[in-house]
């Protein structure tokens, strides 16, 4: 058995990859292939927590600061959401038609994603 590294620097050529071994689905395979980190300056402790728990629900992470998981009131804190193309839209879709107040920051995470070398490349 053979077996070696693949580099896959974005969904096209991660795409491609998939079609090569002849399989179907190979865009959406390939979202999952590509990961994302996005950094959101001073949000709100409550937005930050609920994306954070969204990010968790779909497997991937998102970090905040100690006091706006905890609750603190007033807290206001940097977030890097992590995750796959996927994950970052299955956050959005998830949290646009369940919590449309926090739409300001998918919106910046979304704009972010949709236009990093990886994804358009």
């Amino acid at each position: 058995m053979r077996s070696k590294r693949l580099d896959l620097p974005a969904v096209k050529s991660a795409a491609q990859a998939i079609d090569r071994l002849g399989s179907d689905n190979s865009e959406m395979m390939a979202t999952r292939a590509i990961h994302i980190n996005v950094l959101l300056e001073q949000v709100p402790g409550d937005a930050a927590r609920l994306i954070k728990s969204v990010y968790n629900q779909v497997g991937a992470e998102a970090a905040i600061s100690s006091q706006a998981y905890h609750g603190e009131e007033g807290a206001i804190t940097d977030m890097i959401a992590m995750g796959t193309v996927y994950q970052h839209r299955e956050v959005r879709r998830v949290l646009t038609t369940t919590a449309p107040w926090v739409r300001p920051w998918l919106d910046r995470i979304e704009e972010i994603v949709e236009n990093a070398p990886e994804t358009v490349g």
